[in-house]
């Protein structure tokens, strides 16, 4: 909290101090006479510090003498008569009065201006609102659009501009996809109305012609129970059978709907088995009761096996390095020493897998087409190696020692930092492997993950 207080406390410091300095950049260009650029800088002062007094006092007086140009400016091209001109030039004022407003400056503004205004702007969209309605009537949409676009830039209420930049800015859109229905491209029909929608809710019947296009474009699947060979996979399929159903039906779009299920595994046909071993073109015959669907999605799970694994101890020597006082026989001080008491710790390994193979296919019904034919082959791997020590695993130093009563010439004490900290990783390394639910579950997951992908990465226009 202390620290927080410390931080916020130094960028205000940084504020005031930027603050002030624009103050002092202002006032030297004021000096001067160039008011403009002072009162940007008096602005950016108050940016940095809102309660700069002497940067207030210096944008009101300067920033009025900008906004008196402004006016004059105005004025001059109002006596031009060129309507345009004027009309952003009294527009560029009232945006300055508002850029200070916000700062706390109040400016005094000419009120008698404002009529003289309001003749311009009438003038300027008149005449712009007749233009955009003959390009409208041309079908020169980009360019009409434009033009409404400029009109509710200036007044939004402007007699019907809103509805007519509507015609302007959709009904090009409209017309596209109303063709790519007509060349049975309804996915992009659907994306194309469903802009329309979100952007205006109602133009034409584009609700209706969203609605229809997505009915056309969706692609319904029936998804067959995961078959196998094997007795002994079969609660294995059905869990995977599960998933996948979950999987399809969590995609995140409209464009795909699963309308019906297999919930019984069964042992493959012979015909099932050909479809995937020698003609992936034809797909996966079988003959279960299904409701209509443009696809059916059958998969075969091959194989299937997992290990818990076997947790291996093995016993490691090592030494606790300590620091001894003698006194010297020689000279009678008292002396230090380096001793290593011999320990053991031990190291364990573990490693569990689980492995699956499974083949599917996504098979058009209404179609000659193999949508998808694929298989995912994939294994799960969970590795431990720890060690473990009774005692504090941190005054461990790794080595060998022969035996534990006396020394010997093969004692070896592996006292580098390299070798003290990989045992020390050892020590602090997981010592908790997943269970083999936990792999089984994700390695589904990862199957389901690529069937699902590929299935999204299918993208037909019907």
């Amino acid at each position: 909290m202390k620290n927080f207080i410390l931080l916020i406390s130094l960028v205000l410091l940084m504020a005031g101090c930027a603050s002030k300095r624009f103050v002092k950049k202002a006032t030297e260009l004021e000096n001067s006479g160039l008011y403009l650029d002072a009162a940007n800088n008096y602005y950016n002062s108050l940016q940095k510090n809102i309660n700069n007094i002497d940067a207030k006092l210096g944008l009101q007086r300067t920033g009025q003498l900008v906004l008196d140009d402004k006016i004059d400016d105005f004025k001059t091209k109002y006596q031009s008569g060129i309507a345009k001109d004027a009309v952003y030039s009294f527009r560029d004022a009232e945006a300055y009065i508002k850029k200070l407003k916000g700062v706390g400056i109040q400016l005094l503004f000419p009120e008698e201006q404002r009529s003289y205004y309001n003749e311009m702007e009438d003038n300027y969209l008149t005449k712009l609102y007749g233009e955009a309605v003959k390009a409208l009537n041309l079908e020169q949409f980009t360019t009409s659009e434009k033009q409404f676009s400029e009109i509710l830039s200036i007044n939004n209420n402007y007699k019907d501009a809103k509805s007519k930049w509507k015609i302007a800015k959709y009904e090009p859109i409209y017309r596209s996809g109303n063709e790519m229905m007509e060349n049975q491209m309804y996915r992009s029909a659907y994306f194309t109305f469903k802009g329309i929608v979100d952007q205006v809710q109602i133009y034409e019947n584009s609700l209706d012609l969203m609605n229809t296009s997505l009915d056309k474009a969706k692609v319904t699947m029936y998804v067959s129970a995961v078959n196998t060979n094997y007795s002994g996979y079969r609660t294995t399929a059905a869990q995977l059978n599960s998933k996948v159903i979950n999987g399809i039906n969590g995609i995140k779009s409209p464009l795909y709907e699963v309308v019906g299920t297999g919930t019984a595994t069964q042992k493959s046909s012979n015909v099932f088995g050909k479809a995937f071993q020698y003609d992936r073109t034809k797909g996966v015959a079988n003959a279960e009761a299904r409701p209509k669907s443009k696809a059916v999605f059958e998969s075969m799970l091959h194989k299937y096996s997992k290990s818990a694994g076997n947790l291996q101890k093995t016993e490691k020597r090592g030494f606790i390095k300590r620091t001894i006082e003698y006194k010297d026989k020689e000279t009678g001080l008292m002396k230090t020493k380096v001793v290593y008491d011999k320990v053991r710790y031990y190291e364990y390994k573990l490693t569990r897998r689980v492995y699956l193979s499974l083949a599917y296919s996504l098979k058009r019904t209404d179609r000659d087409e193999l949508a998808i034919s694929d298989s995912y082959n994939n294994e799960e791997v969970e590795r431990l190696s720890y060690a473990k020590f009774d005692g504090d695993y941190k005054k461990v130093i790794p080595g060998y020692w022969k035996y534990s009563s006396k020394d010997s010439d093969e004692d070896e004490v592996y006292d580098s930092a390299s070798s003290i900290s990989a045992l020390k990783e050892k020590f602090e390394a997981n010592k908790t492997p997943r269970s083999l639910t936990d792999m089984e579950n994700d390695l589904m997951s990862d199957c389901v993950s690529q069937i699902t992908k590929q299935i999204q990465n299918y993208k037909p226009e019907n």
